[in-house]
C-alpha cells in the first residue's frame, strides 16, 4: 500500500507485480496467486498502468491505478500482472519502484522460439494479423520492422513475436533497479511442476505455499484459432468486457469457453517447420548467450533446450 499526504486518503497499490513476459504462463500464475487467501489480486489481470511509459507516454492519475484494488481487505500481498511491463526496461522498472515503494517483481521467461510461435498464434487468433499468414512470412515481417527499429512501436505490436524473445535487452535493467526484489521464474519449470514452482514463489513472498496442494492448475489463456472471424471477434470483445465478472466466476468462463470451442474452434495442430525453428535458433543464439550469463548472476540456470 501507499499512503497519500496529510488529509489524503490512503491509496492501495501493488507490492507484487508480475511484469513479464507475454505468452509465458503469466495468466495461470496470476490466477493461482490471486486465489491465495493472503493475496489481493487486481480486479482485472492486466491493469497496464505503466504500459504508456514503454511508448513515451505519461501515466494516468494514481487514483486510476488504485481503483483496481478497491477489494483490498488487509492481505499482505497486493498483486497485479501485466506482461508487457518487462519490455519497458529501466524506465518502467524505476517508475514502478517509485510508485509502489518496496515492490517485488516476478518475470516468467519462456524459451524464445516457442514463445515466438505462441505469440504468432495468439495475434492470429485475435484477428490482428491475416489468418492465412504463414509463420515464415510473419518472421519476414518481424525482421523487416526490427531492421528499421520499429518492431517495438505500439502500432507494430502484433509483430513483436521475434523481438519479444530477446530478453537480455531488458533483464539487466530490471536486475539493477530491483536487485533481490526481482524473481525470475522459468516457464519450463512452471509448466512441468506448477505446484512446486508456486511453493517456491510463495516462500520468496513469505506467504504459505502449502495451500497450493489443494489447487487445480489449468492452462489459462490458451490460444485457439477460429473458423468464423466475425464470431471470434465478438467473443474476444465479450471476454474483454466481462473480465471482472469472469474473474469472480471462473467456472462460468470455463463452461462458456468449452461451448464456444465446440462452435468455432478450428482444427489446427500445426507446429513450426524445421526450417523456421532453425532460423529462430540462429537468431536467438547470441541473445541467449548473454541471457545465460545475466541469469547466472542471480542463480538461475537456463535449460539446455534454450
Amino acid at each position: 500500500m501507499r499512503g497519500g499526504g496529510d488529509g489524503q486518503r490512503r491509496l492501495t497499490v501493488p507490492n507484487v507485480v508480475v511484469v513479464g513476459v507475454s505468452r509465458a504462463g503469466t495468466t495461470s500464475m496470476f490466477n493461482a496467486l490471486a486465489w491465495h487467501p493472503e493475496v489481493c489480486g487486481s480486479d482485472i489481470k492486466e491493469v497496464r498502468y505503466f504500459t504508456p511509459l514503454r511508448y513515451g507516454q505519461p501515466l494516468a492519475p494514481l487514483e486510476d491505478y488504485a481503483s483496481h484494488f478497491r477489494q483490498f481487505s488487509g492481505q499482505p500481498i497486493v498483486l497485479e500482472a501485466t506482461p508487457g511491463y518487462f519490455y519497458g526496461g529501466r524506465t518502467t522498472a524505476a517508475t514502478l519502484k517509485e510508485v509502489c515503494p518496496g515492490v517485488r517483481a516476478v518475470v516468467s521467461l519462456r524459451e524464445p522460439k516457442s514463445r515466438c510461435w505462441s505469440w504468432f498464434r495468439f495475434v492470429k487468433s485475435r484477428g490482428r494479423i491475416p489468418v492465412d499468414l504463414s509463420f515464415s512470412d510473419y518472421l519476414d515481417r518481424c525482421e523487416e520492422l526490427r531492421a528499421t527499429g520499429t518492431d517495438g512501436d505500439f502500432e507494430n505490436q502484433a509483430y513483436w513475436g521475434l523481438g519479444g524473445g530477446c530478453y537480455s535487452e531488458w533483464l539487466d535493467d530490471w536486475m539493477s533497479e530491483l536487485g533481490p526484489r526481482l524473481r525470475v521464474v522459468l516457464f519450463d519449470d512452471f509448466a512441468s511442476d506448477p505446484h512446486q514452482t508456486m511453493k517456491q514463489l510463495c516462500a520468496w513472498l513469505e506467504i504459505e505455499g502449502g495451500v497450493f496442494d489443494a489447487y487445480r492448475f489449468n492452462v489459462d489463456n490458451k490460444t485457439a484459432l477460429y473458423r468464423n472471424r466475425r464470431l471470434q471477434m465478438t467473443a474476444v470483445r465479450m471476454n474483454r468486457g466481462a473480465e471482472r465478472f469472469f474473474r469472480r466466476h471462473p467456472e462460468v468462463k470455463r463452461r462458456l469457453r468449452q461451448a464456444y470451442y465446440l462452435m468455432n474452434k478450428a482444427d489446427d495442430e500445426r507446429s513450426m517447420t524445421n526450417a523456421d525453428e532453425a532460423r529462430l535458433r540462429e537468431f536467438y543464439e547470441p541473445y541467449n548467450a548473454v541471457l545465460a550469463a545475466q541469469a547466472a548472476t542471480i542463480g538461475v540456470e537456463l535449460p539446455p533446450s534454450w
